[in-house]
């Protein structure tokens, strides 16, 4: 078969597990072949050999059950870089580019911050990116998941970060002392009886997105731990589940009553970034 009759077929057969079926059948394509886009879409007539079509045969079967597209793919698109990701990993997600502007626009204000701290690093891709964006910086990455952290190393390794990204496996932050500066996390923080219920838990590790009976239960032990951590002039970034603006910001006031703390919605309106700020 050549690839104007497969791009047919796999699009197809993915019509009912996807919005967007020609895209995905594109990058199925794609990643058995090699072609990038622009020669796959300008040579239709190329014919497709055995083992290529088995194979783009054998990852459509197994994206029809629902297994999630960059892990089909190995990697996936954040802040403009390609990361690997497994099942070990959650799937970076494009609501978390807000935390890294945010993370970004302070260090731009604050040039002689040295070390930040990505805490639940998963794939790396917040380390990776900040790293990437600011020449300066080193960033110790934490996860309690020895998988999740090799997963961040070759990530830091493939952007050529790897000698300022110091991976660690702690619980949190409970290794570090006094001195704290820029604090990012995306921690689990979706409800338990949510999970039950939602796609992203069929395949996601469960122990990236749990959080706790009302999902907040991992920021408390951060926040217990960052308490009387942080500089005088400091940040802290978190994630959230966009039910959980007031949650957040009674949490936050509690433990760090002398700060500012904020939550930014997303581009769609829903609370989705907590942002506590300590000042001189």
């Amino acid at each position: 078969m050549n690839l104007s009759d497969v791009l047919k077929q796999v699009s197809a057969e993915l019509a009912h597990i996807t919005d967007e079926p020609a895209l995905e059948a594109r990058l199925i394509i794609q990643k058995v072949t090699g072609l990038s886009g622009p020669v796959l879409l300008s040579h239709p007539e190329r014919e497709l050999n055995t083992a290529e079509f088995s194979q783009i045969t054998a990852m459509t079967e197994q994206r029809r059950t629902g297994f999630p597209l960059p892990y089909l793919l190995g990697e996936w698109e954040f802040y403009g870089r390609s990361f690997f990701v497994n099942p070990s990993v959650l799937i970076p997600r494009p609501e978390t580019e807000q935390l890294v502007e945010e993370a970004l626009g302070w260090l731009r204000t604050h040039p002689s911050v040295r070390t930040a701290y990505d805490i639940g690093t998963g794939s790396g891709c917040i380390a990776v990116t900040l790293l990437s964006e600011c020449p300066q910086l080193r960033v110790a990455a934490v996860d309690l998941h020895r998988n999740a952290l090799s997963t961040g190393c070759r990530n830091a390794e493939k952007h050529g970060v790897r000698e300022r990204f110091i991976p660690l496996q702690a619980d949190l932050f409970s290794a570090f002392s006094y001195g704290a500066e820029l604090v990012c996390a995306n921690l689990p923080y979706i409800p338990s009886n949510t999970c039950k219920d939602i796609e992203p838990a069929r395949f996601e590790p469960l122990s990236a997105l749990d959080g706790g009976e009302d999902g907040f239960e991992l920021y408390r032990r951060l926040f217990a731990q960052l308490s009387g951590k942080m500089k005088e002039e400091s940040l802290i970034l978190c994630e959230i589940e966009y039910r959980q603006r007031e949650l957040a910001l009674q949490t936050a006031a509690k433990f760090f009553p002398d700060a500012r703390v904020s939550v930014l919605n997303d581009l769609a309106g829903q609370a989705r970034i907590l942002k506590i700020r300590n000042e001189k």
